[in-house]
């Protein structure tokens, strides 16, 4: 069975495979996504799950087989601080300030 995993930060697709067989005319079951709004769930999080042990096969511009939710995880930004994050920023700023004050210091 081949899946399709987008790809946000470059566009298309990762192609990945797994030894599962289906035949002619079986239907899968149907996926179980957390309604979020009431309009439904996000487009984002449609899709089949990917299988542990799925074996990425290649890139490719469009969708082949079953198609996976957004993965997330290269996504994080700014937005998604997490506390080890907001104490970088944090160190980096109080860096950058201790820095200028010698920097103005030995202008003078």
């Amino acid at each position: 069975m081949i899946y399709s995993s987008w790809l946000a930060d470059k566009g298309g697709y990762a192609y990945y495979e797994t030894p599962e067989r289906l035949g002619l005319g079986d239907d899968l079951p149907t996926p179980r996504m957390r309604q979020v709004s009431s309009i439904g769930v996000a487009s984002t999080d449609g899709g089949r799950p990917l299988p542990l042990g799925a074996k990425l096969i290649g890139y490719g511009p469009v969708a082949r087989g079953c198609v996976t939710p957004l993965d997330r995880s290269g996504l994080g930004g700014l937005g998604a601080t997490t506390g080890a994050n907001l104490a970088l920023l944090v160190g980096l700023a109080v860096a950058s300030a201790v820095a200028g004050a010698f920097a103005t210091r030995s202008l003078f």
